[in-house]
């Protein structure tokens, strides 16, 4: 009896210490009641999120001028002065342009020194009636009402702090890019907080951006003391693979400033879409943003800014503890320690006769068997869901609306296996022998970090406790359970969160990740589980779990008004072919788009080529059909300068609007070596090491420009005589619901536009071939 009662305690030990992990992510709940003036109140935020979300507010919109008079009045209102920079940015490497309108505000500083910037984006993402509520509102909001709460406490920073709302940041950065090249207060910033998302809900993330060591940063971020830090180095190494910017990038990039960033990518299937309004915002996760601002904004504006540093630090959250960090220099000494404690721990085991060298290597087959399966079943489990549910495969970032409850089903399948295998191959008595085989895996993790991904290098850490727990079980006759549990804490709190994380933050396709972080993370748990003799009734109670959350899915996988099915239509003009087509991006086209394609649509490449509909993920269109021709005027050219000069050819052109249109992409085939390229006064800079501009391009695409007032698109080029220039130009007008010439009815209630791409567009497309014979070329040098 004993024995049992010290087995379900344990248990129940290691699922408090898994909830309690999470439930120190972030505040569980929201300050209410009467709260100081000097404090943050996300009540008093959400009232300035509800003015901002009314409608779309995207760069060119009269909506977006009214939030931008809003968020200047409400500045004023604090007794703060106010300005807007305006003008021309490029964004390279994204090929973006727009006219971007940044509002800028500051409170002086008592003393001479760098400026604390805080920051966010106005601007909601484009074309996907998104309302912009938690991408950036809940940034944008975090800042006015910490803002607020400052001012309101009466106290005079040393730091001058900028206030900063940038614009076209969903554009292509463009806000931040025109502020860090162009602005006077720039140059003199040491360090920026910028508040961010990428879904609705879940813990805000903490991510550092530097061009150098973050040694000082965590020190005085650490210093600082926020009361739910959320943040490891993993996530920072992760993000700087992935081909993901934010405002906080283009700081780095262009002005060498540091940043702190923060956002929370919880329920990220609301993420650019129409969802993303006010009442879909997690209270808790803006709450969490709060606790992050106030008390660095207090700390920062009185704190020595010089914060560069050669010295780069590994760090994570702990509960409890809150932040955990130590210096690079530490990752090879503590790889090799632990080397030497496995190898001492065998030997010594060995010589006390508690471990054998066959057990051991028993140990490794049935952790291979948990691992393998565990992580095959995800991952084609996974391709197994996209076909019995076809519609997922529209969902462009890959994670559903019931996609928590597959990461559930997911975990506790893999939770079964380990336990079924464990109940087969494993003994009580043969626990310490065959925890060896984890902690072996976990120490080539522990190498392949250090020498490959130094952000996760903490994951020696568990292993220093797994090693610990097997030499208590070696020493002692009788292992203490609780004892051998408690040491399990540290693998837990390190580990458990990944295995959410991944694929909701990269998607679905990271099932198998996340069963791979569970298999691995059961086996740090071995020293304490492996002395369990209900293993078998515990693997049914996991596979019954799983049961209950894959029909939880299924009974949550219809599209409703609540969990709306992504669809893109758009009609397209083919100018020179004198063509108009129906086109989509579906792979799955819902009974509204078949009214437009028909019944069986055809191929999009029958119809559609030369890139005319190339999105986000790598995106182009999918099906297409004839459409009736519609009155669509497409954009004139004109020619203002074409010359040759010294063997180069000097190209002068300004492309006008001919109606009410919102975007202008211009492309060229791959491979013209351009020596100069400007768009409306901005230079394209080539990157180092590159043979000519736009030499790295991976798509067609030269230039992205957002219009706004009819404003032209002005170009100026110069090439070799013998480039052949062939351009593409599209328009787009995202009108094509509310055009009265195509009565195209509304969408069901059950769907809404599909982000990432072109949706709802009304297309012109037409190729503008501006080659000159070089024959020609020749004579019109000698000529001059």
């Amino acid at each position: 009896m004993k024995i049992k009662y010290a087995t379900a305690l344990s248990f129940l030990l290691l699922l408090g210490l898994t909830f309690f992990s999470f439930y120190t992510h972030k505040p569980q709940t929201v300050r209410k009641g009467e709260i100081p003036e000097t404090a943050f109140s996300t009540a008093r935020a959400l009232k300035h999120l509800e003015a901002i979300t009314q409608k779309p507010h995207s760069v060119g919109t009269q909506e977006h001028e009214r939030v931008q008079k809003y968020l200047l009045s409400t500045l004023q209102g604090m007794g703060l002065q106010t300005q807007i920079q305006e003008g021309f940015a490029y964004k390279s490497g994204w090929g973006a342009l727009s006219k971007a309108q940044n509002i800028i505000s500051r409170i002086p500083g008592t003393e001479e020194g760098k400026s604390l910037l805080i920051m966010s984006h106005y601007d909601s993402a484009p074309h996907t009636a998104s309302l912009g509520a938690s991408d950036a509102g809940s940034g944008v909001v975090t800042v006015l009402e910490a803002v607020r709460a400052f001012l309101a406490s009466g106290k005079k920073p040393k730091n001058e702090i900028i206030i900063l709302f940038t614009a076209a940041e969903e554009l292509g950065l463009n806000g931040a890019t025109f502020f860090t090249k162009n602005h006077p207060w720039a140059k003199n910033v040491g360090l920026a907080l910028n508040f961010e998302s990428r879904g609705s809900g879940g813990p805000s993330n903490m991510i550092v951006e530097t061009n150098g060591g973050n040694g000082k940063l965590i020190k005085e971020f650490a210093a600082a003391n926020p009361s739910h830090p959320y943040a490891n180095s993993l996530t920072y190494s992760i993000y700087k693979i992935l081909p993901n910017d934010t405002d906080s990038t283009v700081l780095r990039q262009y002005g060498d400033i540091d940043s702190f960033f923060f956002a929370f990518i919880g329920d990220h299937f609301d993420y650019h879409t129409a969802m993303d309004k006010y009442d879909r915002l997690d209270r808790t996760s803006l709450e969490h943003q709060g606790t992050y601002l106030m008390p660095l904004l207090e700390y920062f504006s009185n704190a020595d800014l010089n914060l560069k540093s050669d010295k780069d630090f590994i760090y994570l959250n702990m509960p409890l503890i809150k932040m955990v960090y130590y210096p690079f220099s530490w990752i090879w000494p503590m790889v090799i320690l632990g080397i030497i404690l496995f190898l001492g721990l065998i030997l010594f085991g060995i010589t006390k006769k508690k471990l054998t060298l066959r057990q051991i290597g028993r140990g490794f087959l049935p952790f291979l068997i948990s691992l393998i399966s565990s992580t095959l079943i995800a991952h084609f489990g996974w391709k197994l869901l996209l076909v019995l549910y076809p519609g997922y495969q529209d969902i462009l970032h890959g994670f559903t609306y019931n996609g928590y409850d597959y990461i559930a089903a997911f975990t506790a399948l893999s939770l079964a296996i380990c336990f079924f295998v464990s109940h087969k191959f494993y003994k009580p008595i043969q626990a310490a022998s065959l925890s060896l085989a984890p902690l072996f895996f976990w120490l080539l993790i522990s190498i392949g970090a250090a020498i490959y991904l130094p952000g996760a290098a903490f994951f020696i850490i568990p292993v220093y406790f797994g090693i610990l727990a097997v030499f208590f079980i070696i020493i002692q006759k009788k292992p203490n359970i609780l004892l051998l549990t408690l040491l399990c804490a540290p693998a837990i709190f390190i580990i458990a969160h990944d295995i959410k994380e991944f694929p909701v933050g990269l998607g679905l396709k990271m099932l198998g990740a996340g069963s791979l972080f569970t298999v691995l993370l059961f086996g740090l748990l071995l020293p304490v589980i492996g002395f369990y003799r209900i293993r078998g009734k515990l693997a049914l109670l996991f596979f019954l779990v799983s049961i209950g959350f894959f029909v939880s899915a299924h009974l949550n996988a219809e599209f409703t008004p609540e969990r709306p099915f992504p669809t893109s239509l758009n009609y397209v003009y083919d100018v020179d072919a004198k063509k108009t087509y129906w086109a989509t991006y579906n792979q799955h086209p819902d009974e509204w788009l078949k009214s437009f394609l028909g019944e069986n649509p055809e191929n999009a490449e029958l119809y559609l080529k030369n890139g005319a509909g190339v999105g986000k993920y790598n995106t182009s269109f999918t099906y297409a059909a004839e459409a009736p021709r519609k009155p669509v005027a497409p954009s004139s050219i004109y020619i203002s300068h074409n010359k040759v000069v010294n063997g180069d050819r000097e190209l002068h052109f300004s492309i006008y609007p001919q109606r009410e249109i919102n975007d202008m992409i211009l492309t060229a085939p791959i491979g013209i070596p351009f020596k100069y390229v400007e768009f409306n006064g901005q230079v394209v800079e080539k990157e180092e090491d590159e043979p000519y501009i736009f030499s790295n391009r991976k798509t067609n695409t030269l230039i992205s420009y957002r219009v706004a007032d009819r404003d032209p698109l002005e170009v100026k080029i110069v090439v070799p005589v013998t480039a052949d220039l062939k351009f593409t130009l599209l328009d787009f007008s995202y009108d094509l619901l509310e055009n009265r010439d195509f009565n195209v009815p509304s969408r069901p209630e059950n769907t809404m536009p599909m982000p990432f791409i072109y949706t709802d567009a009304i297309i012109t497309k037409q190729d503008l071939n501006m080659g000159v014979k070089e024959e020609m070329a020749q004579k019109n040098t000698a000529d001059e």
